[in-house]
């Protein structure tokens, strides 16, 4: 324990569980939804211009920063989940080499990223599922989003997620708030104020993303002599069991997230077969749909130190009362918007675009889409317990069920038998087998306890 400072200590070992919940997920949860709430403003704001090719260029671009979000948790949350069950253990080396594996081996990659989608833009472009109508303005953002913003925003997330591991998860919250809301102020002054249109909304994202960077960068420096974060390319040295570690803990994160991106790539391209009209409608409804989820990754990643320590130092009471209390808020908060998006679909959709065709197109699609929200909390949250216990199989299996195996199968057949609303019938029977898929396997993490 001698790892740890007294804040740290109370939150980690003697804090009440459901306090201790809160404590570590609310600034996480806040965090994910301005960061949703922007990522919103940019359909909103393009929304504005009565345009739906650009407001489908917005949402053909998601799956690219959604590559980021991948990475960010296989660093990120692989990173921080070894660290914290190094630093349950009191090896605060480990917890040292692993921060600087995580920061590296991110930057590296994300830089990779910029280059590519850089030299092949009209390629990326395609391959998103862009046509004759939609492919400039989907160059335009991937160039702002990706090809500049790339390394600050994943090296943002990661350093966010070591920031929570080090017990200042109100600090990680702060700053991703705070880049969130710039990118809302920033949004209507680029593109109408400077007549940038969509244009001025991939700069605004760009824009926010620097100054998170910048916020993190100063936290780390302020905080270098009390943090076990470290930045020091010295530690960087051969070790494949190191890094194993890592990828292997934040490999069903990212399996989470990058399959969600192909998964969203190929309901783009399926969608695009109805016309623009339905991409757009399409991606307004992913839009609402990210505001529970948002709250369910919020208390995943605002927890997950918390497990993974709890599992290291062997609180295993601690460890199933802190996830007992996240399932029951995530839960039941997911089962509040599936109620508000049956009751009234069309003034939501309306609130981003005022084409009666897309509201009349989205709202079928949003009724049938939502009833999944419930069990995706469920399955996300037991894949998080799957992740702090070293599962690491069994993270894997649940991510690839819950993205990729059933889903895009599922699409194919579905979309051929019902156009249309049979992709929006996709998500909750791929939530009903994952969910029922993840309360099979954890299982395992009991058996482990009672060993």
């Amino acid at each position: 324990m001698t790892a740890l400072d007294n804040a740290k200590e109370y939150l980690y070992e003697r804090q009440p569980p459901l306090s201790a919940v809160l404590t570590a997920a609310l600034p996480a949860v806040a965090s994910q939804l301005i960061n949703m709430v922007y990522n919103m403003a940019d359909t909103y704001f393009v929304g504005r211009l009565g345009d739906p090719d650009q407001v489908a260029a917005v949402a053909l671009s998601a799956p690219a920063a959604l590559v980021l979000t991948a990475l960010a948790n296989l660093f990120g949350i692989g990173g921080a989940g070894v660290f914290s069950r190094a630093l349950g253990r009191g090896d605060t080396d480990r917890a040292k080499r692993v921060s600087v594996f995580s920061f590296c081996a991110a930057a590296a990659v994300s830089v990779l990223i910029s280059l590519i989608i850089g030299l092949f833009p009209h390629g990326a472009a395609r391959l998103l599922g862009a046509d004759a109508a939609t492919s400039a303005y989907t160059r335009q953002y991937l160039f702002w989003v990706i090809v500049c913003g790339a390394p600050l925003s994943l090296l943002s997330m990661v350093m966010s997620h070591f920031v929570r591991a080090d017990g200042a998860a109100r600090t990680a919250g702060l700053v991703l708030s705070a880049g969130g809301l710039l990118n809302l102020g920033l949004d209507p002054l680029f593109m109408f104020g400077f007549r940038m249109g969509l244009r001025g909304a991939a700069a605004a994202t760009w824009c926010s993303s620097l100054v998170t960077f910048l916020l993190f960068v100063v936290y780390f420096v302020r905080r270098r002599s009390g943090t076990m974060v470290s930045f020091d390319p010295g530690r960087l040295k051969p070790d494949a069991a190191l890094a194993a570690d890592v990828l292997g803990t934040g490999l069903p994160g990212m399996l989470q997230t990058l399959l969600a991106s192909l998964s969203n790539a190929v309901l783009n391209n399926l969608t695009a077969a109805y016309g623009g009209v339905a991409v757009a409608a399409m991606g307004i409804v992913k839009k609402l749909d990210q505001i529970p989820m948002s709250v369910t990754i919020g208390f995943a990643q605002g927890i997950m130190p918390l497990l993974s320590y709890c599992h290291a130092a062997g609180k295993t009471e601690r460890r199933r009362e802190i996830l007992r209390w996240a399932l029951v808020i995530a839960v039941g908060f997911s089962l509040v918007c599936a109620a508000i998006y049956e009751l009234i679909p069309a003034p939501l959709i309306r609130l981003f675009l005022r084409d009666a065709a897309t509201v009349e197109t989205g709202t079928p699609l949003l009724r049938l889409m939502c009833m999944a929200t419930p069990l995706m909390a469920v399955g996300f949250l037991l894949i998080t317990l799957c992740q702090s216990a070293g599962l690491k199989r069994e993270g894997t299996v649940l991510s690839v069920l819950r993205k990729g195996a059933v889903d895009i199968p599922l699409m194919l057949v579905l979309g051929a038998l019902i156009p249309l609303r049979g992709l929006a019938c996709v998500q909750p029977v791929t939530e009903l087998i994952a969910a029922a898929a993840a309360l099979w396997l954890c299982r395992r993490v009991q058996r482990a306890d009672k060993a």
